[in-house]
């Protein structure tokens, strides 16, 4: 045999070996030669592949493990039932818009420990149920939403930091699911609900964001223990936004240094309770709502503690208004001086916004006072509270008098630092 022809078919043979050895190699033949239930172990790396896992399986990273993928199609796709994937990182670098770095469609997977970057969307369940994700990170480029539920019930999402994405936890048509323990922050939304009924959102912290948690069109769902602060980039931004809510619970949450801590719109029959709102431009705003239960709250140091219009037949009781006259001439912690919060101003800016560079003017301040809205359009707490749950009057003393230091301190640094400016010019 002449030996051109020799070396020719040692090179065939070569480059065959070579790729049957590289297909071996690939993280989906690796998922296509394991039994069910089994566990593939993939060792530190980067893999530049789609992957599809679409029986009951394990796949851990044990180390630094990375997949990657720059196409249209999902990094990693989940499917059918008792998926486990866990201990990896995950790249979606596509333009092209809705990717998703991972698709979850089936029941029953869990996703834990998972470091995510992507351009579009982060995780997006498409019909999936009883799946958990949780103890992981999230971060995008603001053009897709972290985890994005359509048409999903009764999931777990718990322990997820989410970073600049478009909303941090998107639910729509979606029932039965817990957000719990997750901080998400420089979103849009924080949590955002559509459509969707008995949604337990409890236990966040959603901050730096337009809205902590956007709410709408649902019922029976409990909003509890969450922190929602400094959401005031926006000129219509809020701590909490419930809008066309029915029978939903927002109780013992901190809205805090929000532009509007609660802001409830064509929401009726919803308890409002034991929530501290403290540090915001607008404490609690109604419009549109009513037959509303607001009780036990605290409202501190807000600009603006309450406003409401075209709001009648809420029960608003035993709130504490820093804002208020108090005088407990009966002994039972219950001041005898209902709190009003007249909604003038606010009617006034509805028609002309400029009005709003005239807020606590003392010629607005005066108007206010002569022409008094109507007895039922105003919110009324008849029985607001004497002191801050939880604390005596010498504790409430003492926590005004920090605040008035504060206050004070920010003036004084205003008017040192108008006075450098004067100096430099």
């Amino acid at each position: 045999m002449k030996p051109t022809r020799v070396f020719f078919l040692f090179c065939i043979l070569f480059l065959s070996l070579s790729l049957h050895t590289h297909a071996q190699d690939t993280l989906q033949s690796q998922i296509n030669a394991a039994p069910e239930y089994g566990i593939v172990k993939i060792p530190s790396g980067i893999y530049n592949e789609t992957i599809v896992l679409s029986r009951p399986i394990t796949l851990e990273g044990t180390g630094e493990v990375t997949v990657r993928s720059c196409s249209k199609e999902p990094a990693i796709t989940i499917k059918g039932q008792s998926v486990t994937l866990k201990h990896i990182k995950v790249e979606q670098c596509s333009n092209v818009t809705d990717t998703e770095a991972i698709r979850v469609t089936g029941k029953n997977h869990r996703l834990h420990n998972l470091r995510i970057y992507t351009k579009q969307f982060g995780i997006k369940f498409n019909e999936a149920s009883d799946t958990v994700v949780e103890d992981s990170f999230i971060r995008g480029d603001s053009k897709g939403n972290g985890i994005d539920l359509w048409e999903s019930n009764n999931n777990m999402i718990q322990g997820i930091e989410i970073d600049g994405v478009r909303d941090g936890i998107y639910i729509e048509n979606s029932h039965f699911n817990r957000v719990t323990q997750n901080a998400i922050r420089n979103s849009r939304y924080g949590v955002h609900i559509m459509f969707s009924n008995h949604i337990t959102v409890q236990n966040n912290k959603s901050h730096h964001n337009i809205t902590g948690a956007m709410v709408m069109g649902t019922k029976e769902t409990t909003i509890k223990k969450n922190n929602f602060s400094f959401n005031n980039r926006n000129v219509n931004a809020q701590g909490l936004l419930l809008y066309d809510t029915e029978n939903t619970e927002a109780i013992d949450n901190r809205i805090s240094y929000n532009r509007v801590g609660m802001y409830v719109e064509n929401a009726n029959n919803n308890r409002i309770s034991d929530n501290e709102v403290n540090g915001n431009f607008i404490g609690m705003q109604f419009k549109n709502a009513n037959e509303n239960n607001v009780s036990d709250n605290i409202f501190i140091g807000n600009v603006n503690e309450s406003q409401a219009i075209n709001s009648t037949g809420n029960k608003i009781i035993h709130n504490y208004w820093d804002a208020s006259l108090k005088l407990d001439t009966k002994g039972n912690g219950i001041s005898s001086i209902p709190y009003r919060a007249d909604p003038f101003f606010l009617t006034l800016t509805n028609e002309v916004p400029e009005y709003q560079l005239f807020f606590q003017a003392p010629g607005m301040l005066v108007l206010q006072t002569l022409l008094k809205s109507p007895e039922n359009q105003v919110l009324t707490d008849y029985e607001p509270a004497m002191t801050i749950r939880g604390k005596t009057e010498e504790n409430n003393s003492s926590f005004r008098m920090q605040i008035g230091m504060i206050s004070v301190s920010m003036l004084a640094i205003s008017i040192i630092l108008f006075k450098i400016g004067r100096k430099r010019r």
